[in-house]
């Protein structure tokens, strides 16, 4: 039912499709009051949003019985269903069993059906919290039993997390897609952000990487940029009327309290029209309508914004410079920083985006931390005034002085090292076709291709083929390399845009010659080889199994299950989501298998 249609490390843009309804996500869904859903509904088609969540356990008690719900609400988009678990944290135990209220959900008609959990307060003990994560197991084997309905279930475990990787993989184990994150709320009203990351992620390892992950409650859009960074596919917001009844103002930055503003309104469609002074004129109903919709209206415009960086590939940096605008998010900054080994998993080696550094913390992103810690050497190294390094020594030098630390100079075209921007660095480039004409740059260039291909491949690239045979293709206007051609024949194209290489025809035969499987290889089944070999890219559910150092945006070959060659690409998702999913793109294929021959 979900497939990544485009995806940053692990921020991920999906198409989920329940009940024949299609969303995008990153996905927000409005709390609505089934019964007083106006004029928050309205608003909702205005904005196009695609779905909303509602409470049932309120329309239960309300005496709706007979009705759906999407008739109830008009609205025709997708409708989750909450089942009173929240309330009963807020106000205290309910007279409704589990299965009273999945078959309720059901009745009235709602897509997303959520099972009638326990909530893990912040005080539980850890025996209480184990003995509800298994409770909850058993309420949704319960529930998957005996309906084949679209079922949220949710992840508890409070902040134990032994406990909350516990509930994940019990919940997991049930075969569902969708996993809210429970008991999160307690944690935001106290701005524990770095307990919510740490619960969402510990969650998401121990979930199959297939699973929608739904943060609940988690509506503020300050704290938005750092759940869709580590993997949040869908939230939940009555944050923009709450506070709104409270006097409160929503920015992407921070909460405004409407007393402390002297003079100018933040802007927005429903704020300018009024000065602070009508604002305060307004009666009680009219001042919560009104700012409800301005807060309504920013959480919108930042999953839209998020949903841009995430298509530039640009979410690190957006993330890293929303969580300096709050201490406490700048310490789940961090805390998501620490989850290293899991998220480099789904690290690409390179992005469109440059790496812009922001502070200490940019050092630390797993894509920085992979590269260094695979090219760093000790100094002394040379210090230089421009890129590419390389145009602004006299001769080849054995290393230079970066942001990164100690570079070899081979790596200075190569992602993040061009691509980035430090403080007071001087970003000039240079024509510099004239110096790589001279015998020691001719040399220093094939040692190049040679560092930059074992960077990528693993394996030295003279250590299979021979070095004579191998000759440059360079640009006539700037000298940089182009392509690499072995006896002749393209083999490896230079990419300009991180300095990494994309593979030929020659290139995929190379690799497939020089590497045992399954290394560098995608595995397609049988039923998908034909389709393949027409030049179809490679789907999910044809996979067989995949090279396990697979990362996204990687250079593969495609073979079937003789190790023979069908097609090459690049890479869309990494082994473990390749075998986990059944819908989406895993490879981009370039070639057709009959262009081979």
């Amino acid at each position: 039912m979900f497939q990544i249609l485009h995806r940053d490390s692990l921020a991920r843009i999906g198409e989920l499709e329940v009940n024949g309804k299609k969303v995008l996500t990153p996905l927000l869904l409005p709390v609505i009051h089934p019964f007083k859903p106006e004029p928050w509904i309205s608003e909702v088609k205005k904005l196009h949003l695609d779905g909303v969540i509602t409470n049932s356990y309120i329309m239960r008690k309300g005496g709706f019985e007979k009705g759906n719900v999407h008739s109830l609400l008009k609205f025709d988009g997708l409708i989750m269903t909450d089942s009173g678990t929240f309330q009963e944290h807020m106000y205290g135990p309910l007279d409704a069993e589990n299965m009273e209220m999945v078959d309720y959900q059901i009745r009235i008609g709602s897509d997303i059906v959520t099972i009638r959990d326990i909530f893990s307060e912040i005080d539980h003990s850890g025996e209480k919290i184990e003995r509800d994560i298994y409770e909850n197991y058993r309420r949704g084997l319960e529930a998957v039993s005996r309906t084949d309905s679209y079922l949220a279930l949710p992840v508890q475990g409070g902040t134990v997390r032994e406990l909350r990787a516990k509930s994940a993989t019990l919940m997991s184990s049930l075969g569902g897609e969708y996993y809210p994150i429970g008991g999160i709320v307690p944690l935001m009203e106290r701005y524990m952000y770095s307990s919510v990351v740490e619960s969402v992620l510990i969650s998401k390892m121990n979930l199959r990487p297939s699973s929608v992950i739904h943060a609940f409650g988690a509506g503020h859009p300050m704290f938005f940029p750092l759940l869709f960074l580590i993997g949040v596919d869908v939230v939940d917001s009555s944050a923009y009327i709450k506070y709104a009844r409270d006097g409160r103002i929503l920015t992407e930055h921070g909460t405004l309290e409407l007393s402390d503003i002297r003079e100018s309104l933040p802007p927005s469609p429903y704020l300018d029209p009024y000065t602070r002074k009508e604002i305060d004129s307004l009666n009680s109903e009219e001042r919560i309508r009104v700012l409800g919709l301005h807060n309504l209206y920013v959480s919108v415009k930042e999953i839209m914004r998020i949903r841009e960086e995430i298509m530039d590939e640009n979410i690190w940096n957006y993330a890293e410079y929303r969580a300096h605008s709050h201490p406490t998010l700048l310490a789940a900054f961090r805390k998501i920083l620490e989850f290293y080994e899991y998220i480099e998993k789904f690290e690409p080696r390179s992005r469109k985006s440059p790496v812009f550094y922001l502070g200490e913390e940019t050092l630390r992103r797993p894509v920085v931390r992979r590269f260094v810690s695979s090219t760093a050497v000790p100094g002394p190294c040379a210090k230089v005034g421009g890129k590419p390094y390389s145009y602004y020594v006299n001769e080849p030098v054995d290393c230079v002085e970066t942001g990164f630390g100690n570079v070899p100079l081979y790596f200075d075209e190569t992602y993040p090292v061009a691509q980035s921007i430090f403080p007071d660095e001087s970003v000039t480039f240079t024509r510099g076709e004239d110096r790589f004409d001279y015998d020691p740059w001719k040399d220093f260039l094939l040692r190049k291709m040679d560092s930059i291909f074992s960077y990528q491949f693993g394996k030295p690239l003279y250590s299979i083929v021979n070095r004579e045979d191998v000759s440059l293709l360079r640009s006539k206007n700037t000298g940089k390399v182009r392509m690499l051609l072995v006896k002749g024949n393209p083999a490896f194209a230079f990419r300009a845009s991180d300095g990494l290489f994309s593979l030929t025809i020659v290139g995929a035969k190379i690799i497939l010659d020089s590497f045992p499987a399954p290394r560098h290889r995608v595995i397609v089944d049988k039923d998908a080889e034909e389709f393949v070999r027409e030049g179809r890219n490679v789907f999910s559910k044809f996979v067989y199994d995949a090279d396990p150092m697979l990362r996204p945006h990687d250079e593969v070959v495609i073979v079937n299950r003789d190790d023979r060659l069908i097609a090459f690409g690049r890479a869309v998702l990494c082994r473990e989501e390749m075998l986990d999913f059944s819908r989406g793109i895993a490879v981009k294929n370039r070639i057709r298998s009959k262009d081979l021959e």
